[in-house]
C-alpha cells in the first residue's frame, strides 16, 4: 500500500512523539573538548563553547528545512571540576555587535509553527483577467436600399474577476503532522535545561531576520547565568573554519 505524504508524516510524528515521551535526554553529545568548537571562553571554572552551523548542514538536520529562516548555534557548556551548572536556554542571547539589540532564541514550538505557516500557500487576491466572446443572429432593413437583411454577428470583450483563486495543497512542512514532527525533532536536539555537573550540548535557534547585519562576519553570543558574575561574551565566527 502506497502511503500519502500526510500519512507518512503522521506516522513519523507518532514515532517521534513516543520516543520523546520515554524520558529520552534532550540535546546532543558535547564534543570531547571546547577547542573543537569554533569559539570558546572560560570564567570561574565554567566553559562555554559554540559553533554556527552552516545552512547546508542545517538543511539536513530535521525533516523540514529551517535554514532559510533561522541561524542555528551548536552550544556546549562544561562545568568546572566539582562544579554545578544551572542552565536555561534563555540564558543566551545573540548580538551582531556591541551596540546592537540582543536577539532572543526561538523555542521549538515557535520555529515549527513559523515553518508551517510559510509552507501553506495563500489564495491569490489579485484580479483575474479573462476574455469572453458571443455569437448571435440578427435581421433588419438596410437604410439605403430598403431591403430586409439577415446575418450572423460576433462580439468579444475582456472581463475582470476579483474572486480569489482556490488555495493549493500545503507544501511539505505545511501539514499539522509536519509541524508536530518538526517540533519534536527541534526539542530533542535543543540545548538541555536544568542542573548539570557534566558537559551538555544542544542547538539554539535564532531568527535570521534579526541577525542580517553581522559585524566582521561573526556573532556575539552572550551568556548570562544565575547572577551577573557569571556573564560571558563569546565571539563566534559566522562561518566555521
Amino acid at each position: 500500500m502506497k502511503l500519502t505524504h500526510g500519512t507518512r508524516a503522521f506516522l513519523l510524528a507518532l514515532c517521534s512523539t513516543l520516543l520523546f515521551g520515554q524520558d529520552q535526554p534532550k540535546g546532543i553529545h558535547p564534543r570531547s573538548k571546547p577547542e573543537n568548537y569554533a569559539a570558546h571562553v572560560q570564567s570561574q571554572g565554567l566553559t562555554i563553547a559554540a559553533t554556527v552551523l552552516p545552512p547546508d548542514e542545517v538543511k539536513h538536520l530535521f525533516a523540514f528545512d529551517i535554514s532559510k529562516n533561522y541561524v542555528v548555534f551548536e552550544v556546549a557548556c562544561y562545568p568546572g571540576a566539582n562544579g554545578r551548572l544551572q542552565l536555561q536556554a534563555d540564558d543566551f542571547v545573540v548580538k551582531t555587535n556591541d551596540k546592537s539589540e540582543p536577539a532572543h532564541r526561538a523555542d521549538p514550538q515557535t520555529v515549527a509553527a513559523a515553518i508551517q505557516q510559510k509552507s501553506i500557500p495563500r489564495p491569490s487576491s489579485s484580479p483575474t483577467v479573462y476574455t469572453e466572446a458571443n455569437i448571435g443572429y440578427e435581421s433588419g432593413t438596410d437604410p439605403y436600399t430598403g431591403r430586409r437583411v439577415h446575418g450572423v454577428y460576433t462580439g468579444g470583450g475582456v472581463g475582470v474577476s476579483n474572486y480569489p483563486t482556490a488555495p493549493q495543497s500545503p507544501a511539505p512542512g505545511g501539514y499539522p503532522q509536519d509541524r508536530d514532527l518538526l517540533e519534536s525533532q527541534l526539542w530533542n536536539k535543543s540545548l538541555p535545561e536544568g542542573a548539570f555537573t557534566t558537559p551538555v550540548a544542544g542547538y539554539l535557534y535564532f531568527p535570521s531576520s534579526l541577525l542580517k547585519k553581522k559585524a566582521n562576519g561573526g556573532y556575539l553570543l552572550v551568556y548570562q547565568g544565575e547572577d551577573s558574575s557569571s556573564k560571558l561574551d563569546l565571539q563566534v565566527p559566522a562561518k566555521a573554519k
